[in-house]
């Protein structure tokens, strides 16, 4: 462990690879972020970078999230974005009824946008009710766009290899593989738990589970 204590002062220095690992981006990455002032740090005697714990948690509270997972939420979103810029997935009969319907189309694409925000602030919190809120949002609107279960998974689906891609791709990056493990778990319990949310919000809410239900009454 390369951690120190400044002599008298209590401070906790780490090295560049125990700063990056904190913050979960590439050593390369945070080395560019120092030289160009944006996080504090000095040199040892023999010239190894050393950074403040303080300022590097101080970074970690300014921005919210940690900026990995905020890359891995934008590189999610500009493969989104290419896909619906170039029209990819135009052959898929579900995406044909969705797009069919612009008002359709427009509340799925901010659900998707949704669910990334929600999902940053899970890997920071792990609180179960953001997944729940999204797959009842997502079920709601397939049953007000008339789209059958099927449909609604086929969409969800297709939309969530782009987010388990998107981890992959962090990973094969750098960084902290112990901490990207750890976003990686949480990305599939969040899509897991957000898959089990849509499914069960639909068929509660399916007009013909709500007649079913009202045929058993005496």
């Amino acid at each position: 462990m390369a951690q120190q204590r400044a002599k008298g002062q209590g401070e906790e220095w780490l090295s560049l690879k125990e700063a990056a690992a904190l913050l979960g981006v590439h050593p390369a990455t945070l080395r560019a972020w120092a030289d160009a002032g944006r996080i504090p740090s000095r040199r040892t005697a023999g010239g190894h970078r050393r950074f403040a714990r303080r300022d590097i948690e101080a970074w970690l509270h300014a921005h919210g999230a940690e900026p990995g997972v905020q890359m891995l939420i934008a590189y999610t979103l500009g493969q989104l974005r290419l896909e619906l810029a170039r029209g990819a997935g135009s052959q898929a009969p579900w995406f044909e009824r969705i797009q069919m319907q612009g008002e359709v189309a427009r509340a799925f694409q901010a659900t998707c946008y949704r669910l990334l925000e929600e999902l940053q602030a899970y890997i920071r919190d792990h609180d179960p009710q953001r997944p729940r809120r999204i797959g009842l949002r997502y079920a709601e609107q397939a049953l007000a766009a008339d789209l059958t279960l099927g449909d609604l998974l086929r969409a969800f689906v297709h939309f969530g290899g782009y987010l388990l891609e998107s981890t992959f791709r962090m990973v094969e990056m750098g960084g902290s593989p112990e901490r990207w493990h750890e976003v990686y778990r949480d990305v599939t319990s969040f899509y897991n738990e957000t898959l089990l949310a849509m499914v069960e919000g639909y068929l509660e809410r399916a007009p013909w589970a709500k007649a079913a239900a009202g045929s058993s009454v005496d």
